[in-house]
């Protein structure tokens, strides 16, 4: 007889089974990314329909399987309902998705991962700017997972850096001092301002982000040293991100107002 028990999690993508079913894949807090079988979920009558969708925060009943375990009933707690009415606004919670289930391994625990994967979908139903709530996501899913970034000090000569411009490494996985520019592979710059935002995102709470406001140029700077990141650490650039850019891409040649990667906000950078 299988065995029964109950977890919560975020839904991060599905894909359809034959005529009826669907297999999902969900962010636990006690299970880490787990797959599952969602029977009879494309009927009309299914009482799973709705509550197993892409980005549905959830309680579930599941029953362990030999090969694969087999959803047996779940209730939704949250559909983000304010995020999902907006299209850029739903590409960010898909890329924040997609993320988490890039860096995550299936079965093993990561209840801060799931976490800030929780905050985030929060943020962009709430209407910080989406821009800050993905690099925010990008840099701490990167510390959940091991790849936190040395702020402080040149991770090659040990010595405080300076507040000047320093250069990110990805391969040294922190800020590298204007002298040891070069000696850990490919590296670009980082102003003072992109440095007082990076040091604004470790020492603070998800929430805190409706106090920061940034000048697009800044934001730009920033997405493109933390993209660079995950690129880096994957090995590969996240699919959902090269989508979230063609979108932008088209809103602007369009003109047609968006919450735009990059910001809207007029000035500042935030405290250090």
């Amino acid at each position: 007889m299988s065995r029964l028990y109950k977890t919560e999690g975020v839904v991060l993508r599905h894909s359809y089974m034959g005529e009826a079913d669907a297999l999902v894949t969900l962010c636990t807090p006690d299970r880490g990314k787990l797959r599952a079988v969602a029977r009879g979920v494309r009927r009309p009558k299914s009482r799973l329909a709705g509550h197993m969708e892409p980005l549905t925060y959830c309680t579930m009943m599941l029953a362990e399987g030999r090969t694969i375990d087999i959803v047996s009933g779940c209730e939704a707690r949250d559909s983000f309902q304010g995020m999902k009415s907006d299209l850029w606004l739903l590409s960010c919670g898909l890329y924040a998705a997609d993320l988490t289930d890039r860096l995550s391994a299936e079965g093993a625990e990561n209840r801060p991962l799931f976490r800030l994967l929780l905050d985030a979908l929060h943020s962009l139903s709430g209407g910080i700017d989406p821009a800050l709530v993905l690099r925010y996501f990008e840099f701490h899913s990167l510390a959940c997972c091991g790849y936190l970034p040395e702020l402080w000090e040149c991770p090659v000569c040990h010595r405080k850096l300076e507040a000047t411009t320093n250069y990110f490494s990805p391969a040294a996985a922190g800020l590298l001092c204007p002298d040891c520019r070069g000696k850990e592979g490919l590296d670009r710059p980082a102003s003072v301002d992109v440095v007082k935002v990076l040091r604004f995102f470790a020492r603070n709470e998800c929430s805190a982000l409706a106090k920061l406001k940034l000048k697009p140029r800044l934001a730009r700077e920033i997405e493109d040293l933390m993209q660079g990141y995950v690129t880096y650490v994957l090995d590969r650039e996240v699919a959902s991100a090269k989508w979230l850019r063609e979108l932008r891409a088209d809103e602007q040649t369009t003109k047609v107002p968006v919450n735009l990667v990059g910001g809207q906000l007029p000035v500042g950078t935030g405290p250090d």
